[in-house]
């Protein structure tokens, strides 16, 4: 007789977090860096992200430059430029 053996399914759910990165996300059709993310007052967490990439809801879709100030105590003494990743959703025909 043989043995038979039943592998349970593992089921995965978006967390709260995911599902307030994918709504967010599709508010910016061009994409979004973490850096703006957190400019509009966000605070998301790239592991968050990371696993959305994963599971091929979210794209990386190359970089994006910033202009910064380098300030010292409350004094610009110079300038930089800064990339950030820029996450946005798959589109799905």
């Amino acid at each position: 007789m043989k043995e038979e053996i039943i592998m349970a399914q593992n089921t995965w759910k978006m967390t709260e977090t995911q599902k307030a990165v994918m709504g967010v996300l599709a508010q910016h059709a061009d994409g979004v860096t973490m850096f703006e993310l957190k400019l509009e007052g966000y605070d998301f967490k790239t592991g968050s992200i990371n696993t959305l990439i994963t599971k091929g809801l979210v794209v990386t879709d190359g970089e994006r430059e910033f202009s910064c100030d380098i300030v010292y105590n409350g004094k610009v003494v110079g300038k930089t430029t800064k990339t950030g990743k820029v996450y946005k959703l798959v589109q799905k025909d």
